[in-house]
């Protein structure tokens, strides 16, 4: 059997499923919109499948290092690209994260936040040039560095090869989990493909794709 994919922002994918998109399966880099298909009635079960850690994407000249970060963050002249808050959970993981910079440097985390430039491509815009919103954000100049999964480094590795990925520091890890829904009439293949990803083999896969696996024996 074919599986088919399409990506796109959690929030929006959700809402074509609640427009009457028909979907087997929804994967989703936060619990939240899995979980809200399970309470509406449109999906029968879901479950935690992964977690990730949060990276800087930045040019290599920019000069950023874990120990440094946070201090880069804070320099009044940086620009931050940031996905959108509640569309896509990686932009509700970094609201999360400038609330941690209020807790380490108060007054902060508001400071950061109003200078930072969301990155959006909305449905019906032109895709990004390079491929990536955020590497066509940071190449364009409209920022210096961008917040992203760190599971996507071999990726921006190849549309920006000048570029470094730096783990953010422990105190500022916002912790994204992931997790799946077999939605109801779902072709039986799907509830199969959702115990696969949560199998040891589905797991080992995930951990060699840069995820932290969730469900991985010890």
């Amino acid at each position: 059997m074919t599986v088919k994919t399409q990506f796109g922002p959690s929030g929006r994918m959700r809402e074509r499923i609640e427009k009457g998109e028909h979907v087997d399966l929804f994967t989703s880099a936060d619990v939240g919109h899995a979980r809200k298909l399970v309470e509406d009635g449109r999906a029968s079960v879901m479950a935690l499948f992964a977690r990730n850690t949060v990276c800087l994407l930045s040019p290599t000249k920019f000069g950023a290092t874990t120990q440094t970060t946070l201090d880069k963050l804070l320099d009044p002249s940086v620009r931050i690209g940031i996905s959108p808050p509640k569309i896509d959970p990686l932009g509700d993981y970094t609201e999360r994260l400038f609330s941690l910079i209020d807790q380490l440097r108060p007054g902060n985390g508001a400071a950061i936040q109003a200078r930072a430039v969301i990155l959006d491509t909305p449905p019906g815009a032109p895709p990004p040039k390079s491929g990536d919103t955020d590497v066509d954000a940071i190449l364009d100049g409209r920022v210096d560095a961008a917040i992203v999964y760190c599971s996507s480094r071999d990726r921006y590795t190849q549309l920006l090869p000048d570029a470094a990925m730096v783990q953010l520091p422990s105190e500022l890890q916002v912790g994204p989990e992931y997790a799946l829904a077999v939605l109801k009439d779902a072709h039986p293949a799907a509830q199969l493909l959702a115990l696969t990803i949560l199998s040891p083999e589905g797991q080992k896969i995930l951990a060699q794709r840069g995820f932290k696996p969730a469900t991985l024996p010890e």
